[in-house]
């Protein structure tokens, strides 16, 4: 244990004047800590995709479309009529209007175990039968409608299709 706070023991070896002491494994039948193999437990790009800056709208996933919108003044707008392709979950259907749904994914803010659903507000003219968590396929256009009593930021889709759950259902929030 000792071995595994190298800092730690140096400080509290200069506080105390103490000489330092050569470094003795503990784990009997196990590697030292310096020749153990550095890999993650879980490598979560098999698991997410990078959401750093895209320049091609139709390339974006949620989370950049998202930091987009959140980043100007006055996204009511700025975003109308830009053309989305966008692939995500069912999260959220609306209780009042029906034709409403969020559709999201889940972002990773730390690790697999610490996600979070983020989504855009998809809109359609007719009533749609798309059960919670089935994966869509948007594509479609920014409008402004009202949303339960609120002029809101939505996605009028020319195009729904269901998908299968991607192989990189995540998007890697993390920088």
């Amino acid at each position: 244990m000792v071995n595994r706070f190298p800092l730690v023991q140096n400080l509290s070896r200069w506080i105390s004047r103490t000489p330092a002491m050569p470094k003795i494994n503990l784990d009997i039948g196990r590697k030292a800590d310096s020749e153990k193999e550095k890999k993650p437990v879980i490598d979560i790009w098999a698991y997410a995709e990078p959401a750093g800056e895209e320049p091609d709208p139709l390339k974006r996933n949620i989370l950049q479309w998202r930091r987009l919108i959140t980043s100007v003044p006055d996204p009511l707008e700025t975003f109308v009529g830009q053309r989305v392709d966008i692939i995500g979950f069912v999260h959220q259907r609306f209780q009042d209007n029906p034709s409403q749904f969020v559709l999201a994914r889940h972002i990773i803010r730390c690790c697999l175990a610490d996600t979070v659903p983020l989504g855009l507000v998809i809109h359609t003219d007719v009533n749609n039968n798309f059960e919670t968590d089935t994966w869509l396929k948007v594509q479609g256009s920014f409008a402004k409608i009202s949303v339960s009593s609120k002029l809101t930021l939505v996605v009028i889709p020319e195009q729904i299709d269901v998908i299968p759950e991607p192989q990189k259902a995540y998007i890697n929030g993390v920088f």
